[in-house]
């Protein structure tokens, strides 16, 4: 079944809601991922009330790299603020974001406190620039050289284990991860719905990321927030939010000694157990 949409400006947001209540949270996936990224948890969240599980801003199938271009976060973050708003409505929301969608999170928390009451951010990026071979490709990306993002694409496209490769640079122990009873389905949709997107608007984005510097922006701001990380992370130096949280008042950082990229998955009933609490107390 299709999900409903909303769209703002040019943007469409696709959409999921799952469980219910008062409490409502809100979840935004990040770079180049999907809204089934979050698949195997919406039942952790949809336990403590109702949940919305979101299209990061340029990561609908529609969206053309000409209509994000202008984009910094600060743009992007009104954009995602206003698709937001017009699901929930008046309601405050507990923000959640993995990696770019953790960014995006936290920005929108600081520029609308009347929206979020609270941020749980997990691997988040803080800062720029990009690095390593994503920071290559950003490089080439700029030149107009946009075939270092189609080739993966492509590869992808024509063998299936390619994806699964990239998957596991995500995951501290991909041994241990494939035992999850649903690892294997949660990896195949993952793949089919990421083939959608635009390679073109994920070169965009990584021109954002690679501007992005929240530190100045965080420091000193009271919003209640959670940081989740692994201290095994190979995408995003997890010392990051280690770093910021100290300078927040109202900050928890939770590390997580075996995990990667993706905590709420490698330790979900660790990590659940502890954001309960935290919820609990916040």
């Amino acid at each position: 079944m299709r999900s409903p949409e909303v769209k703002i400006d040019k943007f469409r947001f696709a959409y999921d809601t799952v469980g219910s209540g008062d409490e409502i949270f809100v979840l935004i996936h990040g770079w180049c991922s999907v809204r089934n990224f979050w698949g195997p948890v919406l039942k952790d969240f949809s336990e403590s009330g109702t949940c919305y599980n979101i299209d990061l801003i340029g990561h609908h199938p529609s969206t053309l790299a000409e209509d994000i271009y202008p984009h910094d976060l600060i743009k992007a973050t009104e954009t995602q603020g206003a698709a937001i708003k017009a699901i929930v409505g008046r309601k405050k929301i507990t923000l959640v974001g993995h990696s770019t969608g953790g960014m995006l999170a936290l920005a929108l928390a600081v520029q609308h406190p009347e929206l979020v009451k609270r941020v749980i951010a997990i691997g988040p990026v803080i800062h720029g620039p990009v690095k390593g071979p994503l920071g290559f490709a950003k490089d080439l990306y700029k030149l107009d050289m946009h075939a270092a993002l189609h080739l993966p694409f492509a590869l992808m496209r024509s063998i299936p284990d390619m994806f699964k490769n990239i998957f596991y640079t995500g995951v501290n122990d991909p041994k241990a991860f494939l035992k999850r009873s649903d690892a294997q389905g949660y990896i195949d949709a993952y793949r089919e719905q990421m083939l959608h997107l635009s390679p073109e608007v994920m070169g965009v984005w990584l021109n954002i990321i690679d501007q992005t510097d929240l530190r100045a922006t965080l420091t000193g701001a009271t919003i209640p927030t959670l940081f989740i990380v692994g201290s095994n992370d190979r995408v995003v130096d997890h010392t990051q939010a280690r770093t910021i949280a100290r300078k927040m008042p109202h900050a928890a950082y939770h590390e997580y000694a075996q995990s990667g990229h993706i905590p709420i998955l490698e330790e979900e009933l660790e990590c659940f157990t502890n954001m309960h609490l935290w919820l609990a107390a916040n």
